[in-house]
């Protein structure tokens, strides 16, 4: 699979990383907004698992070689 980028090829580790922390955010804000009553917050769980994924897929060339 293609890069989408230059730059997420020369700065794969900070994409990974930043990808990583707002996954861990939008997880913190699922919990915090089902916490609270609201259960649609769950859906938050969806695109922090798509983060997640995409900083895995930043770093995997990297680990092939």
């Amino acid at each position: 699979m293609k890069r989408l980028n230059a730059y997420a090829q020369s700065h794969s580790h900070t994409v990974a990383r930043v990808r990583s922390g707002v996954g861990v955010w939008l997880l913190a804000l699922g919990a915090y907004v089902c916490s609270r009553g609201i259960w649609w917050g769950a859906l938050f769980v969806l695109p922090a698992t798509l983060h997640f994924y995409l900083g895995y897929r930043a770093l995997r060339p990297l680990q092939e070689s």
